[in-house]
């Protein structure tokens, strides 16, 4: 059964009675709780039941509606996007790699819960139900195996930028692909790829941004994270104005990567990066050093007692070492 509807209604963290709770659901006012309890056991969603008088959350959802995002997307952008937002889907990078390509440059696909979110090197990202951001790009990408290095950067640089612009809070890149805000991670790159070298790829970028993310939801993590709510940055428009704005910082910087790489933004880069000059390990190998930046390609820059040392970045993971 659709639940949607009627977590569409209930959003508002209000008490409604069950006669429109069942007109939503198509069943019989006897039925609605055993529909209702779904909305714990398959989305996540705590909900009080009030003798005489209704149902209501424990809190209210930040729902993403088109139409509110419309009103913060720039209009030049808008003709080159379509847009698919989705209630629940395994991964919405999954969801854009099977679809065929369009004729809009973008493809964005944005769902409330992914239940089968992917990270980088095969992690799992943890996607509980409108509380965070969940969304991937999908274009064409021409130029050679080459064309992609330093891709995820420039994906992270745009999501930072936005950030700061936004919520007025400051924000650091770790490399390769994360964002972090007070030594935390905030958000995540994950690029896929389809197609040969020879040919160009239809490149998929997915992001996952923490919002609401709340300590019990993210209990499951395995790596220090925050979200905009434990700093007070979730901006008036919340999360519709929060992907839009990321849109309008991604899509023009996607744009200049295609035509000239990594090269423009190396410098934008090095001002956020979070690993320069301090110290760092290669997990599974007995490789230390310090962090010295990146090149033009975007690879991490090791300082090491050997020398300078060049790492790509589908090679290794970087933590701090801890002292």
């Amino acid at each position: 059964m659709n639940l949607y509807p009627v977590i569409q209604i209930l959003a508002d963290g209000e008490l409604h009675s069950g006669q429109e709770l069942a007109a939503a659901l198509g069943v019989s006012r006897t039925a609605v709780w055993k529909q209702l309890q779904l909305l714990e056991s398959d989305y996540g969603l705590q909900m009080t039941a009030v003798r005489g008088q209704g149902y209501q959350l424990n809190y209210p959802l930040d729902l993403l509606d088109h139409d509110q995002m419309m009103k913060w997307l720039d209009p030049a952008l808008q003709p080159g996007l379509t847009i698919q937002l989705e209630p629940v889907i395994t991964s919405t990078n999954d969801t854009l790699m099977s679809m065929p390509p369009g004729k809009a440059d973008f493809a964005l696909c944005a769902a409330e819960m992914q239940t089968a979110g992917k990270g980088r090197r095969g992690r799992s990202w943890h996607s509980p139900f409108a509380s965070n951001l969940y969304f991937s790009l999908a274009f064409d990408l021409h130029g050679g195996g080459a064309a992609v290095d330093g891709l995820s950067l420039v994906a992270g640089l745009a999501t930072a930028e936005a950030l700061e612009t936004l919520v007025q809070k400051s924000v650091t890149l770790k490399w390769p692909n994360d964002v972090w805000m007070a030594d935390r991670k905030l958000a995540g790159v994950l690029v896929e790829l389809q197609g040969e070298a020879q040919g160009g790829f239809r490149v998929v970028l997915g992001i996952g941004l923490n919002v609401y993310l709340t300590p019990e939801q993210g209990s499951v993590i395995d790596q220090p994270w925050t979200s905009l709510q434990q700093h007070q940055a979730v901006p008036a428009g919340g999360r519709n104005r929060l992907l839009a704005v990321l849109l309008n910082h991604l899509l023009p910087c996607l744009n200049e990567f295609r035509k000239s790489g990594f090269a423009p933004f190396y410098q934008r880069w090095q001002g956020l990066d979070a690993l320069r000059d301090q110290p760092l390990m290669v997990p599974g190998q007995d490789l230390r050093g310090t962090g010295a930046g990146v090149d033009e390609r975007g690879c991490l820059l090791l300082k090491t007692t050997d020398g300078l040392i060049t790492l790509n970045a589908g090679e290794v993971s970087i933590r701090r070492e801890q002292p």
